[in-house]
Formats: C-alpha cells, sequence, structure tokens
C-alpha cells in the first residue's frame, strides 16, 4: 500500500501575548511551547530611565527644593552638609549610575547576556530606595535629630513623599522589576535551549 510520506519539520510565529512587541516572540516548531523574552530590551531600558530621572530627584531636591519653597531640612538652598550629602545625594547619586547601566545593558538583554548584570544594578538600586526611605529615621538614632522638619501636618506629608518615602519606594520598585526582568529573561533563555539540545541527542543517539 501506500507508504506514508514525512513531512518536513514545520514552524510558525507564536502569538504574540497582548502588549507583548512581535520582535520578542520566539520562533518555535510546531509542538514546542512558545518562549517569550519577558519585557526584552525596552522594558528594561524604560526602567533605566526612570531610575535616573527619580535618582536624580533625589539627590538634588534638598539643594534645589529651597528655591521654590520646599524645604523638608529647615535650611537655605545649596547647603552641604552630612544629612544632605549622605541621606540624599549618595544614594540618588547611585540609582543614577546603576540607572545609566541598566539603559546602556538594555539592548543586550535581547540575546540573553548580561543578565546577572542587570540583577545587580537592579539590587543595589532597591537598596539605595530602601536607604531614602529609612535613612531619616536611621539618622534620628544615630545622632538623635530628625534631618525632616516638623511642619502642619500636610505640609510635612508632602516632606515625607517628595524627599524620602515616595523616591525610596519607587526606588525599590524600579530595582526589583529589572531585577525580575533578568531572572526571567535567564529562564526563558534556559526554556528555549531546552528543546533544541534534547533534539540535538535524539539526532546524534
Amino acid at each position: 500500500m501506500f507508504g506514508r510520506s514525512r513531512q518536513a519539520p514545520t514552524y510558525e510565529e507564536a502569538a504574540p501575548a497582548e502588549g507583548v512587541a512581535a520582535s520578542s516572540v520566539t520562533r518555535r516548531g510546531v509542538g514546542e511551547p512558545a518562549v517569550v523574552n519577558p519585557g526584552g530590551g525596552l522594558s528594561l531600558g524604560s526602567i533605566g530611565f526612570l531610575t535616573i530621572c527619580l535618582g536624580a530627584w533625589a539627590g538634588i531636591v534638598p539643594f534645589v527644593g529651597p528655591l521654590f519653597g520646599y524645604s523638608a531640612t529647615g535650611r537655605s538652598a545649596w547647603v552641604w552638609n552630612m544629612p544632605n550629602a549622605l541621606l540624599w545625594l549618595a544614594p540618588g547619586a547611585v540609582a543614577v549610575f546603576f540607572g545609566l547601566v541598566m539603559l546602556a545593558r538594555a539592548p543586550f538583554l535581547r540575546s540573553g547576556a548580561g543578565g546577572g548584570t542587570h540583577f545587580g544594578a537592579g539590587f543595589i538600586v532597591v537598596l539605595c530606595g530602601g536607604w531614602l526611605a529609612l535613612g531619616p529615621f536611621c539618622w534620628l538614632v544615630l545622632e538623635g535629630v530628625m534631618p525632616i522638619r516638623h511642619a502642619a501636618p500636610l505640609r510635612e506629608l508632602t516632606y515625607w513623599v517628595g524627599y524620602s518615602i515616595g523616591p525610596g519606594v519607587l526606588l525599590a520598585v524600579f530595582g526589583g522589576i529589572a531585577m525580575g526582568i533578568a531572572m526571567l529573561t535567564k529562564r526563558t533563555e534556559a526554556a528555549a535551549l531546552a528543546p533544541r539540545t534534547m533534539s540535538n541527542e535524539r539526532i546524534a543517539a
């Protein structure tokens, strides 16, 4: 009778999920699981850009805030002292630097390279955010003085949100997202290589 004809392996494009760029969908064979590069380079680049902007704000706000009547420390503009340098300028500058690292390394993430760099940069940004949020309380314990002055309740709330807790929490979130993108990308690349490795082993056998 008629022998069964062998068909050449066919390939199809995995349908991109909603909100995922078509370029981030990996070409796959029929029957193989779709592998999507989570976030891609664009997402990490956006996180890096936002980290740079927020870190710059956190680092410079105690120096320029008094120029438009927004002084949480009660001092005039461009006063260089230890609280301004250690509680705001230092973590803000470090966050800006590692935001630049994420922004510069974002294109390499599409090829699966540099995941460790992105994870480390995100982790340090998380630490910067934590220090911004908790630093004033640590300063109170160590020096006996709260660097953010007391004011009317609403006014004091704006100080905490604009100087400390607001930038700190957001930077921690951005750093966590960068770490998550790095981890998911590494797992996705491993999942993409696994079927190919198994296929090569079967062919060799």
